[in-house]
């Protein structure tokens, strides 16, 4: 394309009228905020940048190189995430002006989830422990009025919004409740937030949702008794099968005291790796157990769906064979990735357009 440039004489500074009417400032790719948020697409959703510079040829005969998609995909998810912790600073602080809080009466028959888990990720860089893996984490924010449930049994979430975060608690924390405030925090008669005993979680909820009733999710709960029941009956299965069974059962009926008061006292002061410490582990999760109650009350018992979000929002991209991430691009392909997977690449291109 051949556009007129236009030159200051005192200095020197110039500009083109055809790029400034596309927007070609924008981006500082010579590149419109649209086509930008393309190759940004592309580059979140492929494998790798190598591949999405295929599928960008293939499919629109776009002539982009890997280096030119993967500067574009960083910045644009940058700018995305930099945005989001500015929104979320503004709901922390002002969190009366953020939750749209409802009367009793006129809130809404349903129940708004919240969900986190995390997830390690390999970056360049190294902590005191000389690893390089770091945990990402991930939230969900849905309520079931937009879930479908098929035949099966299986259930889709019609609408969703999934939010990561590359660090400690409290970075997150703040996406977290601006996504619940958006979501609809305040406005549903039940709030449940759901997570797999980590420590960090429940914690968080009582600060952010001190009204949210909190469930232990129950496959991770099966998972660590039939972990620990590995431990003490190491070679034989069907006494640990059993034992491991009766356990639940106990726990789904409500009697957590037979649970506990079945559980062997172990003479090693450390466990092994991987073994959890299940009577401190069902104490101190008493109250998030109440899964007859609960499903009673037609709540979920179960984190499948931040579970299953973390490997379609994070590991799909992050942990293919070999990758190593900087903390800063690894954020930015991330916050697209959640904006991907939760249907909101409007929000996107709306960034792009305004920058």
């Amino acid at each position: 394309m051949h556009r007129d440039w236009y030159v200051c004489r005192t200095c020197g500074e110039g500009f083109s009228p055809v790029d400034t009417m596309l927007g070609l400032g924008k981006t500082g790719h010579k590149m419109t905020p649209e086509m930008a948020a393309k190759v940004a697409y592309a580059g979140q959703m492929a494998p790798s940048f190598e591949a999405a510079q295929q599928g960008l040829d293939y499919l629109a005969g776009l002539k982009v190189s890997a280096y030119l998609i993967r500067e574009v995909t960083e910045e644009t998810g940058q700018k995305v995430h930099e945005q989001q912790m500015e929104l979320s600073e503004q709901a922390v602080a002002r969190p009366e002006e953020a939750v749209h809080s409802a009367l009793p009466h006129e809130q809404k028959t349903g129940t708004l989830y919240v969900m986190a888990d995390g997830s390690q990720v390999n970056t360049r860089e190294q902590g005191r422990d000389g690893s390089s893996w770091k945990e990402m984490k991930l939230g969900l924010v849905y309520s079931d009025d937009h879930v479908i449930t098929r035949k099966g049994g299986q259930s889709i979430l019609m609408r969703k919004e999934y939010v990561t975060f590359f660090g400690g608690v409290d970075g997150f924390k703040k996406l977290l409740f601006d996504t619940a405030a958006r979501g609809g925090y305040g406005t549903y008669q039940k709030t449940v937030v759901i997570g797999d005993g980590a420590h960090w979680i429940w914690n968080m909820c009582d600060e952010l949702f001190p009204d949210a009733i909190q469930v232990l999710d129950y496959y991770h709960m099966c998972e660590n008794v039939h972990d620990y029941a590995k431990y003490i009956y190491p070679s034989d299965d069907l006494r640990r099968k059993g034992w491991a069974e009766s356990i639940i059962t106990k726990i789904e009926k409500g009697d957590l005291s037979g649970a506990l008061a079945s559980i062997p006292a172990v003479r090693e002061v450390k466990l092994p790796a991987g073994v959890p410490n299940l009577s401190a582990y069902l104490s101190n999760n008493r109250k998030r157990m109440n899964y007859n109650d609960l499903k009673q009350q037609g709540i979920k018992i179960g984190s499948g769906a931040v579970e299953s979000g973390n490997k379609k929002v994070i590991q799909q991209r992050m942990k293919q064979s070999g990758m190593r991430w900087n903390v800063k691009t690894g954020q930015a392909v991330a916050s697209l990735r959640a904006k991907s997977a939760s249907a909101r690449w409007v929000d996107v291109e709306r960034i792009l357009s305004a920058a």
